[in-house]
Order: C-alpha cells, then structure tokens, then sequence
C-alpha cells in the first residue's frame, strides 16, 4: 500500500495513559459497552502479580475460554504478561534468563527500571529497556516501523526454560501458532475483550516482507491476534522444535474480526541485534561462533526413468564447521530450468541439521513424463541468515535433469541486422533484423517464443513484436524485423533485447539464447540531467532549479525513492557551502513527486540521507519536501522523480531550514493527568481507541 493509515490510529493510541483510561471507565464516564470498542474496554485492566483480571464491576463483558478462534492454553510457560509498575497490557516471551523479547509499542515510554514481567505467578522489575534503535512508532505495519524490543529483568528467571527465536526466512503457507494474553472471541463477532488469559491458536503465513510477517484473518477455522496479544510471540516449527519466528505488532480490522490484516516483526530479521543484547545463540545458532554452511551436489546428475527402470535421484550434502551442540535451521531457494512439481518432486525450504551432525543429505528425485525436454537444472541456494555464516564459494550447487523421450532441436538466436534508426516520413526505412535458427528436423513447423525487454519501449519506439515466431516446414530459420517508429521526442540510442523462452518441445542454445538490436534516435537536442553521470549543478545556500522529467528515464541501478516505483527520474548535484540543516523541496511542481538526497559517486554506490514522497498527502500536497544535516564540503545528490510514471515541470528549492526551540520544552510524562483530561475533552479523540490495533505503551 502507497499510505499506511493503520499505523496512524496506532499513534493516536499511544498517546494516552491506561491508568486514565482505567480510572475514567470506573467512574462511569464512557460506558463500556455504549461508548467503546469491546477491545478498548478491555485496554482499561490492570494485572495483579498473580495474573487475576481486575474488570469494572458493571462491564457486560463475559470472559471467554476462547481466543478469536484460539485456545486457552497452560503450555509456553516462558510467555508473559508485560507492563509498567504493576499495569500489564502487553504479551512478551522469556528468551534468555534475564531478558524478554516484545514489541517496541510496547515498551515506549516505560522506565527502564519501571517495566514489570510476570510469568510463572511471579512478577520481575526491569533493570534496563531497549527499543530498537530505529523504531518509527508511526510507522507501524510498514517495513520500516521496526517494532521490537527487549526488557532486561533486574533479577534471573528460574525454573522457566527460554524459548530460542528463529534465524531462518519465514515461508508464505508454513504454519504460525500464535501465542498472547488478547481479547477472546471468534471471526464471526471479533474479539470479547477478556484480557489476561494466555491462549493459542494457529494460521498460515500470507506474506512475508523485509522486516514484516503478515496474514489475512479469512474464515474461523484460522485464529488471530486480538488486543493485548501485542508482543507476544508467533511460534514455527521446524524439526519439532518451536522457534519465535514474530512478535505481534498489529492489525488493520478495530475489532480483530474476519477480514483483519495482522502482522508481526519478523525476528529473523533483528536477530544480530537481539543477540547483541541478550547474547542468544537458540534458533540453530550452535555456539557463540557461527557455523559455516555450505552446500554441493554429491550427486549431480539424475536423469527421469520410467517405472520399471532403478531411480535415478540427484543429492546435495549441506554442511557446517564448528559446534553441532544445537540443531541449525537452514534456509533454501531452489531456481533453474526444471521445474518443481513437473520436472521433480516439492523439496524443502527449511532444513534442519540435527544436534550431533555436521551434514544433512537432500535428495533430488525426477518425475517422468512424456515430454521431449533438453538436460534440465535445479540449483539449490542456500539463503542469508543470522544464525550462520554463508561459504563464499560454495553457496549454491546443481543437479542436472536428463530427459529420456526424444531428443529436441536447438534454438539459437542471433542480430543479423544490429543497428536500426528513426527515420522520417520520405526517408528509407531503417530495420534492424533477428535470425531464429533450429537444428534436428525440418518435416514439421515449430513456433519459437521469446520475452522483449531493453530501453526501446514494445509498441511505442517501434512496432510491437507479438512475442513468438514460427519457422514453417521445410525451414531451418525465421527472421523477425525491428521497424523503428519515429517521434519527436530527444531519446538517445535505446536497445530492444530479445531473449528466447524456454518450451518444452525445443531446448535454447546455451551461448546464444538473447540478441540485441539497438535504435539510434534522430532528434538532436540532449537532456541534461536524465542520468546520473549528467547531473545538473545547485551552488550556494538558498537556490531555486527549474526543470521536467517529461522525457526523463530510468537508469540502471537507481534506487526507488521511498519504496515508490518510478520511472522517470532527473538529477542535481549540490556542495554543501556550510555545515546546518537545510530542506529540499519540490512544491510548485505541476505533478505527484517523489525526492531522494544520497551521498555517493555513482549511481551504483548511493547512501542515503534522506527521502520523501509526499510533504502532506492528508492535506493533498503530493510534492516532497526533505530536511537533511549538512556537513560544509560533502557532495549530495539530488533525484526528483514521479510517482509511477507521472511527469511534468519541476521547481526545486533548496534553503537554509528554520531554526526551533521545542527541544528547551520540559518533556511530558507518561502520567501527565492534564494533558490526558485534554485528549479526552472532545468524543472525535475516541476514534484513536476505538481503532487501536494492540494495546501500544503509553508516551
């Protein structure tokens, strides 16, 4: 999604303190069931140590035995109740003896030696609270919320054995089971709100996204996560042994019904942070010296074979150095020309070394079929993790696939004409050509399909090619012609590149599978600063530039502003003539912009400083507008860019930023009565609790 708004009512959350929240149900000035969300109701309860759930005498609410669509559950006894001073309204997860994994959310604003764990019937103060370094509260449900923290307890955890967190990449289908104190109920009504019972209930993974897993809450035979359940953990199984693979963040649905959208930060992906604070070596890793792994084929070469003929399997061994104490989950990807289902049976994406071995086999067994194939492949990749280390050389391996029905021809391709041009209306016309050659037979046709890419846009910069060919019988080639189209646009040489795509009743030349005919334009002006390399220069402190990206490109290795795809980018370069902060700003530009400012040299080595896609999109302003900290003689690097494809007139400014004195203003506590009476005056304020997503700490 372009625009989170899930986040946003999370940080309307935020804002306000439980203890208020408790006091003004109590004194009967909201009425439960009238004026509140079951799940908010339910944020106004407070913890006693022995875990007991203190309710208002008069809620309607009836406790649950059951989570939305979960189970109550004595088992996990390392998942807890956190809070603050004695207030629980979070889940977090015993990793360590003296540490416990939670959500950021969570732990904001509380006092490091203010937090509260309680688990086992006995409740632990914290010594120090750590929010990860780069938790952006308003960004909650985007990859770059960063939603995770860790309380250190002041005194060890006896008698409880910590759960190890998960290393490996979390799978699309591989099964969650979820974890957490939240609000009961079912898909049909949502959640009842009963707070502060553990239970546990399972879903399959939907999507998993850089730092994000997430699903979609779709029918009651799944469970969900419901208010209080922030925090807490979301368990995978690999090998029968359950690893924190997430830590619950939030959702998109106010009531955690059918149709939600939830998400947990997945643990996997702060796993070298984790262990720098709680020292954790679980989840496979084997010691405080990480394993290297490595992976070759034992047994390259396997080939189909009917029934009555012996197997014919291919094998890979995948091996680490070092302790084997721990078992080690290990991550794969499997790529190729075979494919899997069809060319050979479903292998594994997760694969476990047992405690005790140094290797693992993995076996690659072909499926028959009537087809004529050429020798396929299956590479086997193993996939970046925290819990090892990746040998250099030796990252990948190959089986190859013989096939046993009839041999195929080759197809090859070749440039016969590389070089076409615009020309105009009168002129000759200037093609560019392609052979297409097939060995073996002759007697019968044979369709040849391939993919167009390239600079030159299909249907646009010249007639569209329909993406196959047939080479009719009695003929060993086919040729297909490049017929430029000219327009009055200033373009450059842009290349068209065809590359032929794999069938099953023919096999691609390994050498001359792709070929490429190049267009040479015939306007004569020149944009200045479509790429990188032509960067138009800003000098001085406050500078107005004015341009467009009508005709702009995108260049090879350039960066997406913002996680905005973008296709027409322009760039300045500026030095800076002081050390201060400035902004940069596209406003009085005609379209949506996106804005970039990087150090860096080249397009291919860019650091970032700063990006933004729109200054106010609430408020409709869809051009950008960046602040950064200059440092006196470092070189920025200056993208404007449109959302998507749009294009037109570009102003951008660049000024010294103005000086603010917020930062001598005392700051505001957590339990600061005025300022919470205030949020509380008017009812539009409800509309933060009432879609509150998980039970966020208070400021």
């Amino acid at each position: 999604m372009r625009k989170n708004w899930s986040s946003s009512w999370q940080k309307l959350w935020t804002g306000r303190s439980r203890r208020r929240q408790i006091e003004l149900v109590q004194a009967g000035r909201f009425a439960p069931a009238e004026t509140f969300e079951p799940r908010v109701v339910l944020s106004a309860v407070s913890m006693s140590q022995s875990g007991a759930v203190e309710l208002h005498q008069h809620s309607e609410l009836a406790v649950s035995t059951r989570i939305v669509n979960g189970t109550q559950t004595s088992d996990y006894p390392a998942v807890g109740l956190i809070g603050e001073s004695g207030d629980h309204f979070c889940t977090g997860t015993l990793i360590a003896p003296q540490y416990v994994l939670t959500a950021a959310h969570c732990a904001e604003g509380v006092g490091n030696t203010s937090g509260t764990f309680t688990v086992g019937g006995q409740s632990y103060q914290t010594e120090r609270v750590y929010l990860h370094p780069n938790y952006n509260g308003n960004a909650i449900g985007s990859d770059s919320a960063n939603d995770i923290a860790i309380y250190k307890l002041s005194s060890l955890v006896v008698g409880i054995t910590p759960m190890d967190i998960f290393r490996g990449i979390p799978q699309v289908g591989q099964l969650l089971t979820l974890v957490g104190f939240g609000g009961g109920g079912n898909g049909t009504t949502g959640t009842n709100g009963d707070f502060g019972i553990k239970r546990v209930g399972t879903t399959p993974i939907d999507e998993v996204s850089r730092t994000l897993i997430s699903w979609n809450f779709d029918n009651n035979t799944e469970a969900n996560t419901a208010p209080g359940d922030s925090g807490g953990p979301a368990f995978v199984t690999v090998g029968g042994i359950k690893y924190i693979a997430g830590v619950t963040s939030g959702g998109d649905s106010p009531d955690a019904s059918i149709g939600d959208h939830s998400f947990d930060t997945r643990v996997d992906a702060y796993a070298a942070w984790i262990t720098s604070i709680a020292g954790v070596t679980g989840g496979g890793g084997g010691g405080d010296v990480l394993s290297t792994l490595s992976i070759v084929a034992t047994d390259a070469a396997a080939a189909e074979t009917t029934v009555t003929q012996t197997t014919n399997t291919g094998t890979y061994t995948i091996s680490r150095t070092g302790a084997t104490d721990a078992a080690l989950v290990v991550s794969l990807s499997y790529s190729g020309a075979a494919s899997i289902g069809s060319d050979y049976s479903s292998l594994p994406t997760l694969v476990t070394i047992p405690a005790g071995q140094s290797s693992v086999t993995l076996t690659v067994t072909p499926l028959d079929d009537s087809l004529a194939e050429s020798s396929e492949s299956v590479i086997a990749t193993l996939q970046s993790s925290g819990a090892y280390n990746l040998d250099s050389v030796r990252s990948a391996a190959t089986v190859t696939i013989a096939d046993n029905d009839q041999t195929l021809p080759t197809i090859s391709i070749r440039a016969t004409d590389a070089v076409a041009a615009e020309t105009r209306t009168g002129q000759v016309a200037n093609r560019g050509q392609y052979q297409v050659t097939r060995t073996g037979s002759t007697a019968s046709s044979l369709t040849v399909f391939y993919t167009v890419s390239g600079a030159a846009t299909n249907g646009t910069d010249y007639t569209r090619l329909v993406g196959s060919i047939t080479i009719p019988a009695g003929r060993s080639s086919a040729t297909i012609s490049v017929s430029p189209v000219d327009d009055a646009l200033t373009e450059g040489t842009e290349s068209v590149v065809l590359t032929l795509a794999t069938r099953s009743n023919y096999s691609i030349d390994g050498t001359r599978g792709t070929a490429t005919v190049t267009i040479e334009d015939n306007e004569t002006a020149a944009r200045t600063n479509d790429n990188f390399a032509d960067r138009q220069l800003l000098t001085g402190s406050s500078v107005t530039a004015t341009g467009d990206n009508r005709t702009a490109t995108r260049e090879s290795g350039e960066p997406n502003i913002a996680g905005v795809s973008g296709s027409k980018s322009v760039w300045w370069t500026w030095t800076a003539t002081a050390t201060g902060r400035f902004t940069l700003s596209t406003a009085g530009s005609s379209f949506d912009t996106t804005l970039g400012v990087y150090t860096g040299s080249s397009v291919t080595s860019l650091q970032l400083v700063a990006e933004n896609d729109d200054a106010n999109y609430s408020a409709g302003t869809l051009t950008s507008q960046v602040t950064i900290d200059a440092v006196a003689g470092t070189q920025y690097q200056i993208q404007v860019n449109g959302y998507e494809s749009a294009s037109g007139d570009i102003t951008l400014r660049l000024n010294p930023a103005a000086t603010t004195f917020a930062a001598n203003r005392p700051a505001a506590t957590r339990r600061d009565a005025s300022q919470i009476d205030s949020v509380f005056q008017n009812y539009g304020d409800l509309a933060g609790i009432l879609w509150s997503r998980r039970f966020p700490s208070s400021q």
